[in-house]
């Protein structure tokens, strides 16, 4: 018996996806169609999370099956809610609190292993997106990560790994100090994780160079655009601070902030179309990048990669580019 038969909650979730993208395939031309599996998307959906609920007071399924199903739920909210505010809300007291739960121990291996490896791509994105600390960050389960990449160097790691560990840890949070002391501090902390993403750009490189990884591999095309985001995000944890402007930080020149903003865009047109990896692992990269144009043509790229990302389900790409319009607006592009 598959686990969808064995779990409620996960069939109606699974069902309640497929409903989803049905609604909107043009598959279905007649609009009552397209409204009548639109319907049966929410019912499905409502009626997973009550049988969830269920099986976690009865204890009556796999807590793997349980957390997976959390999993869908959450794509599920992705591609309904534009908002993006009960994708936010349901990873983080639903399928992060569970995951916690059960502790790094529950993920060294089998179903356990693959569903962690699976959440922590969305759980770093959502730290990135919304400058918010990750459990992911604590010594235990950054060890169940070392762990796991140890044992399987030779197949599934990747350089990209370690790149984004130093700015998403709690002690990444820059609040607005007045102490000259503490701002020096924080000023410093970022010239070290500046020169860690130098470190880390140079490693990779090398290694794509003696692994004869091609530039067009997936892996390496998100790895790439992600250092070009951080290192911009890096810069503007200090160019949006005013009491930054009279101490020596780690900013880049509007020049380089323009050669990473051109790399992005460039690249994830490219991972787009060419791979298939999850879309929303580039709200952070065109959000980064959107923030800094200065031209009407780069307006209309970050615009048209979003529509994309929003026709192909994801919905909540229409509240990144609400957002960012309102920004262009404000900068008169």
């Amino acid at each position: 018996m598959s686990e969808s038969q064995r779990s409620p909650s996960m069939y109606h979730a699974s069902i309640a996806l497929g409903a989803l993208d049905l609604s909107r395939k043009t598959l279905l031309t007649i609009p009552l169609e397209r409204r009548d599996a639109a319907v049966g998307a929410l019912t499905a959906y409502h009626t997973s999370i009550g049988q969830l609920k269920t099986e976690i007071v009865s204890n009556s399924v796999a807590r793997d099956v349980s957390l997976w199903t959390t999993f869908f739920l959450g794509l599920f909210e992705l591609m309904h809610d534009m908002t993006g505010e009960g994708w936010v809300k349901h990873f983080l007291y639903g399928t992060s609190n569970m995951l916690q739960l059960r502790g790094p121990e529950a993920h060294i291996s089998g179903s356990g292993r693959s569903f962690f490896l699976t959440v922590r791509v969305f759980e770093i994105c959502r730290a990135l997106i919304y400058a918010e600390p990750t459990f992911l960050c604590q010594q235990e389960w950054m060890s169940l990560t070392t762990k796991i990449w140890n044992e399987d160097l030779n197949n599934d790691w990747h350089p990209k790994e370690p790149l984004v560990w130093d700015l998403v840890k709690p002690d990444s949070n820059y609040p607005s100090m007045l102490l000259h002391e503490a701002l020096l501090e924080l000023a410093a902390e970022g010239f070290v994780v500046r020169s860690a993403l130098g470190d880390w750009y140079a490693t990779f490189q090398k290694w794509s160079a003696d692994t004869g990884t091609p530039a067009h591999n997936p892996q390496s095309l998100l790895a790439t655009i992600y250092f070009h985001s951080i290192s911009i995000y890096l810069s503007g944890i200090f160019d949006y601070r005013a009491q930054f402007d009279e101490i020596p930080a780690p900013r880049i020149s509007r020049a380089v902030v323009q050669e990473h903003v051109d790399a992005i865009l460039r690249m994830t047109e490219i991972t787009l179309k060419t791979t298939n990896l999850a879309p929303v692992l580039f709200f952070f990269p065109l959000r980064v990048a959107g923030a800094r144009v200065a031209a009407a043509p780069e307006t209309e790229s970050i615009h048209a990669m979003f529509r994309d990302i929003s026709t192909r389900g994801f919905v909540v790409a229409d509240a990144f580019t609400a957002d960012l319009k309102s920004l262009w607006r404000q900068k008169g592009i």
